[in-house]
């Protein structure tokens, strides 16, 4: 499994391996081709095996990018802080697909543990 960091504007330094982990782990649990996790300017993007890595993670964190880009499927949660959105969870299909309920909840708790992590950081 690939994984790919992505910083704009002043934002210096890698991503947490934390949010690394919860991206691969958000892309196999949920079968994708790939999950973005973005928090603020920061991007992580995670692809499964066999699935080139080649795409910006800023383009595939905006829907109607990904689906130009040819994913058809995407589900996608925001990710708290102390109340507060700061960044978003998807993981996106090239073929289109159906998300239930036990998807968007195993995806929330994904969310959940990067909350969690930054709040041990902090």
């Amino acid at each position: 499994m690939a994984t790919v960091n992505q910083s704009e504007g002043n934002s210096a330094g890698a991503m947490f391996p934390a949010e690394q982990r919860i991206a691969r782990a958000a892309v196999a649990l949920l079968r994708g081709d790939v999950a973005v996790l973005r928090r603020g300017s920061r991007f992580v993007m995670a692809a499964a095996d066999g699935v080139e890595a080649g795409e910006s993670a800023r383009r595939l964190a905006d829907p109607m990018d990904a689906l130009h880009l040819g994913y058809r499927s995407q589900i996608s949660v925001p990710l708290w802080r102390e109340g507060r959105r700061v960044g978003t969870l998807a993981v996106l299909g090239r073929r289109e697909r159906r998300f239930n309920g036990a998807d968007i909840a195993l995806l929330r708790a994904l969310a959940g543990r990067v909350d969690q992590h930054l709040a041990s950081v902090h």
